[in-house]
C-alpha cells in the first residue's frame, strides 16, 4: 500500500525568490524541438552491407526514446546509420549525447534513400571529431531541408550513445502529447526496437512542463534549461532547506521513472518531491522535515542518474539538491520523467493554434500573500526511495539483461538506468517481424 503523508508546507517566500524578468511565450518559443524522437515517429536504420540494404537496429531504442539514461554502443569501424523522418523537416543542427569515445563523424542530408556514397548525400559535416558534437551542436549551423539524414561513424572503442538530436525550425512550446486518432502498428514503422516506457517525457517543454521556481537565477528562461531537450544548456541548481527547483508538470501525470543529466565531477543528491498539487509559480517549496518521493545520487564518476518506482499521480515536483561539498552548485542539463505513455496510443503533434505573445503564468502569476495557494499540499513519497533493478516489467536486472559494452570500462559501460534491448517490456509485443527495408 502507498505511504501518503499530508503535511502543511509553509512557503517562505521572500523580495528574492522572485524572478528578475517574466518569461513570455514569445521567450519560450525559443526553445527547438528534437526532431530525432520516435515520438514523432522518426527512425532509425543501419546499412548492412552485405545485404546492401537498411535495417533495422537495437540503437534506435535508445538513441531516439527521451531518456539520457539509456544507452547501446555504435557499431566499431566505419558504420552508416540513416536518420528517417516522417516527413520532410527543416534541420539546422545536430548533437549527440554519449560517453566519451574516439573517432570521427560524418552527417549528410537527403530527400531520397539512397546507400552510402551515392552522390544525392549532400555532406553538412565530414570527419569531425565525435567529442566535438558530443552534447554540444556543431560549431556552425546549417539549413537543410531533408526527410533523412545519414550518420557515418568511424570508431575504433565505441562507448554507449544515449541520444541523437536534430534540431531545426519546430518549437517544442508549440507541441504537445496527444492521444491518437488511430492507434499505431508500432511494428510496422520501428521493427521491434522500441521502448514505450521511456518515449514521453513530461517534464519537457513539449509535454506542457513549466520550471516556476529556480534558486541559482533570477532568469524564469533559465529555469527552463533543464525542461529544453538540450544537454548543452543547464540550470543552476543551489542548496538549501527549502526547493532548488519547481517544475509544473501541467497536469496530473502517473509518473513511474525519472532520469536526470548533470555533470560527471558532480558529487550529492537531489531529492525529489511530487507533489499533489502545483505551488504558485515565482514560490520555493519549504521541505524542511519532508521525507522525498525519490533521491537520486551523483557519485563523481557519472552524469547520469535514474530511478524506477510506483506509479504515482503527480502535478508537480520539487527538487532539492544537497552537495557532498558544501555550497557547490549543480548544472542540472535535463529533467525526465516518464509516465507509461504508449508509441501505440500518444504522439507529439502541433498545437491546434501556435503560442501566443501573452505571458505565461510566471512571475506575473505570483500570490501577493506569501505562501497563499500551497497550504495543505500533499507529498507522495515512493517507498524508500530505492532504485529498482528490473526496468518496469522487464522481469530481468540489468546485469541479465544487458551484454558487456565493446571496451568496457568506467567510462564506457551502460548507466544506471541502461535497458536490455530489444526493451519492449511494458507493452505486449507480437511476434518478431522480418526486418523490413528502408521506404
Amino acid at each position: 500500500m502507498k505511504l501518503i503523508i499530508t503535511p502543511v508546507l509553509a512557503l517562505a517566500c521572500a523580495s528574492s525568490c522572485l524572478a528578475g524578468e517574466a518569461l513570455t511565450a514569445k521567450q519560450l518559443q525559443s526553445f527547438p524541438k528534437n526532431l530525432a524522437r520516435q515520438h514523432l515517429q522518426a527512425n532509425l536504420l543501419i546499412f548492412d552491407a552485405a545485404a546492401k540494404n537498411y535495417i533495422a537496429t537495437e540503437a534506435a531504442a535508445a538513441w531516439l526514446d527521451d531518456d539520457v539514461a539509456t544507452g547501446w554502443p555504435a557499431m566499431a569501424g566505419r558504420q552508416n546509420y540513416l536518420l528517417q523522418f516522417a516527413n520532410s523537416q527543416v534541420v539546422s543542427n545536430f548533437s549527440v549525447l554519449s560517453a566519451p569515445f574516439e573517432g570521427s563523424i560524418t552527417i549528410y542530408s537527403s530527400d531520397e534513400v539512397k546507400p552510402p556514397g551515392d552522390p544525392s548525400w549532400r555532406v553538412i559535416a565530414k570527419d569531425i571529431p565525435a567529442a566535438s558534437i558530443n552534447q554540444k551542436k556543431l560549431a556552425k549551423s546549417f539549413n537543410r531541408q531533408a526527410k533523412f539524414i545519414l550518420v557515418e561513424t568511424n570508431i575504433a572503442n565505441p562507448a554507449p550513445i544515449f541520444s541523437f538530436y536534430a534540431y531545426g525550425t519546430r518549437a517544442a512550446a508549440n507541441d504537445a502529447i496527444q492521444p491518437r486518432a488511430t492507434a499505431l502498428d508500432v511494428q510496422a514503422v520501428f521493427g521491434d526496437f522500441v521502448n514505450h516506457q521511456t518515449s514521453f517525457n513530461v517534464a519537457s517543454i513539449y509535454g506542457g512542463a513549466k520550471a516556476t521556481y529556480g534558486n541559482g537565477s533570477a532568469s524564469q528562461l533559465d529555469w527552463q534549461k533543464a525542461l529544453d531537450e538540450n544537454p548543452e544548456s543547464a540550470a543552476v541548481l543551489k542548496s538549501g532547506t527549502d526547493s532548488s527547483l519547481v517544475v509544473n508538470l501541467g497536469e496530473g501525470r502517473t509518473v513511474s521513472r525519472m532520469s536526470l543529466l548533470s555533470d560527471k565531477e558532480a558529487k550529492g543528491k537531489v531529492d525529489v518531491y511530487l507533489l499533489a498539487e502545483a505551488p504558485a509559480a515565482g514560490h520555493p517549496v519549504a521541505l524542511d522535515g519532508v521525507k522525498p518521493s525519490v533521491t537520486l545520487t551523483f557519485d563523481g564518476s557519472n552524469s547520469h542518474v535514474s530511478a524506477d518506482f510506483e506509479d504515482t499521480t503527480a502535478v508537480a515536483m520539487a527538487l532539492r539538491w544537497t552537495p557532498e561539498t558544501a555550497d557547490n552548485s549543480l548544472a542540472l542539463r535535463e529533467i525526465n520523467a516518464f509516465a507509461n505513455l504508449s508509441l501505440s496510443d500518444y504522439e507529439v503533434a502541433p498545437l491546434p493554434a501556435a503560442v501566443g505573445e501573452a505571458p505565461i503564468a510566471a512571475t506575473d502569476a505570483v500570490e501577493e500573500e506569501a505562501g497563499k495557494g500551497v497550504d495543505g499540499k500533499t507529498i507522495l513519497p515512493i517507498g524508500d526511495g530505492k532504485e529498482t533493478a528490473d526496468f518496469k516489467g522487464g522481469g530481468k536486472s540489468i546485469k541479465e539483461a544487458m551484454p558487456p559494452a565493446v571496451g568496457a570500462g568506467p567510462e564506457s559501460g551502460y548507466f544506471p538506468g541502461g535497458l536490455g534491448f530489444p526493451p519492449n517490456f511494458v507493452f505486449p509485443r507480437e511476434s518478431p517481424r522480418e526486418r523490413r527495408s528502408s521506404p
